[in-house]
Formats: structure tokens, C-alpha cells, sequence
């Protein structure tokens, strides 16, 4: 592992605890993994009969899972496979998750490297807040072609550098004053035209996109968070996604088929 990439394990490590205890109420958590579910619903994992009798929708592999967040509703919803990340602390709590939830016995988590997935096929891969982390994002995306089945469905999601959160980082990174950031040691802001390149030199083409606008943070946040409790504020959201503003939305949901 590189000197950066050790350094970016160490942040999670330290910031995974505090993730947890935020999640259920926090807006922009909820908001961009509810893109990734709804990209998985809408267009499943290969194009093969993935669903059996004991309702089981096929074998995907989770790059980042983080604390478990995602792992668990895929789990939830019929999925088995395997979640990585390179924060040991992290995928402790993903696996108490799993186990709380009653879905250790398909699903699992451990360390891992996006640049070494583990061995396929899988039907669904979902990368969420990854590739901005990486110094090289196409052999990432490269390693995980040659892992995920015929037909199967590669969603990522990431922060858009063309946003308006992008456009603040861009006066910071220049010196304007007042305006400060708190990032990641590797933390690199995608566009949609970067995740299509990278994609596509690792053969994929692109099946969705979509894009979330709204970020609230802080005490605001999470005060407002708790109403994505509610399916009408989550549609809601979710339409606005689809529409030409989503383009400008923070972070950014494109899924891909391999050609």
C-alpha cells in the first residue's frame, strides 16, 4: 500500500465510528446511497435470472463498504457476496452490522484493495466514494472488469467536481479567503465525463447517470435528515436526480454494463 493510500486508511479508521453514529440521521449519506439502491432496482445485476425461490437476487461485491451502510440493505434485499475496504475498523463494524441484521451467512466484509478485488463472477459491483480516493481509478475499474459476470451491473458513485461544492473547493484550492476544506488525504473529485472515460478504457458503457443537488451538512443536516424517513421526501429527491439539474448535482450515480 502506497504512503497515501495508508494515510487515507487511517482517516476512515479514525472517522468510522462517527459515521455510524450519524447515519440515521444524516441527509447527504442517506441521499447518495438511496441513488445507488435505486440504480440496483432499476436495473438489477445480470442479465441473467438472478432470483430463486429462497429469494436470493445474485452475488455482488461492494468496493469501499465503508461501515456497512449499503452492504446492509443490499443484504436485506437478497444480495450475497462480499464487501472490501482498506480500513480494518470500518469493515469491523460492517461485519457487527451484518451479523445484527441477520445476514452474515451470505454476506461478508473484510480488508481488501479496489486495485485486487476478490474473485468473481459477480453479478452486481457497486463502488461508493472510491475512485476519488485512488491514484489510479481505471486499473481499479479494470481489476473489477475482468471480476464481474456477463451482462452484470457496475454502479459507481463520487463527488462532482463540476458542482457547485466543486466550484467552493476550486476558490479554496486558489486562496480565496474565509473558504476552507476538509478532505480526505487522497481526495480527488470526479466529473461525469472522467467516470465515462475511465469506464470505458476499462470496457464498460454507461447504462444511467444521475446526480443529487442538494448537500446539506453539519447540525443542518442532520436536523433535516430525519425526514428522509419519509417515501415522499425520497421520490421526491430522487425525480429531481434524473432531471438536467441532477448534472450539477455534488455527487454524481452512473451505472455501467461491461461491453
Amino acid at each position: 500500500m502506497s504512503r497515501d493510500l495508508s494515510d487515507v486508511q487511517s482517516y476512515y479508521d479514525h472517522l468510522a465510528p462517527r459515521l455510524v453514529a450519524v447515519e440515521g440521521r444524516n441527509w447527504h449519506l442517506q441521499s447518495r446511497m438511496a441513488l445507488v439502491l435505486d440504480a440496483v432496482n432499476r436495473l438489477g445485476g445480470a442479465a441473467r435470472p438472478s432470483t430463486s425461490d429462497s429469494g436470493h437476487r445474485g452475488r455482488l461485491l461492494d468496493v469501499g463498504c465503508g461501515t456497512g451502510f449499503l452492504l446492509e440493505r443490499l443484504g436485506l434485499a437478497g444480495w450475497s457476496g462480499v464487501g472490501i475496504d482498506l480500513s480494518p475498523e470500518s469493515v469491523a463494524l460492517a461485519q457487527e452490522r451484518l451479523a445484527r441484521v441477520g445476514v452474515a451467512d451470505r454476506l461478508d466484509a473484510a480488508v481488501g484493495s479496489a486495485y485486487e478485488p476478490p474473485t468473481g463472477p459477480f453479478d452486481l459491483v457497486t463502488v461508493t466514494d472510491v475512485l476519488e480516493h485512488l491514484e489510479d481509478p481505471r486499473a481499479c475499474l479494470t481489476a473489477i472488469r475482468r471480476q464481474i459476470a456477463p451482462g452484470g451491473l457496475l454502479v459507481i458513485s463520487t463527488p462532482n467536481r463540476r458542482s457547485l461544492p466543486g466550484a467552493r473547493r476550486w476558490l479554496a484550492e486558489h486562496g480565496v479567503p474565509g473558504i476552507t476544506l476538509h478532505l480526505a488525504p487522497i481526495d480527488r473529485w470526479q466529473t461525469w465525463t472522467d467516470l465515462e472515460s475511465h469506464a470505458a478504457a476499462a470496457d464498460f458503457v454507461r447504462v444511467s447517470r444521475k446526480g443529487i443537488f442538494f448537500r446539506p451538512g453539519g447540525r443542518i443536516g442532520s436536523q433535516i435528515g430525519r425526514a428522509y424517513r419519509w417515501p415522499a421526501v425520497r421520490r421526491a429527491e430522487l425525480a429531481i436526480s434524473g432531471e438536467p439539474l441532477g448534472r450539477f448535482g455534488f455527487y454524481i450515480c452512473v451505472g455501467f454494463r461491461p461491453t
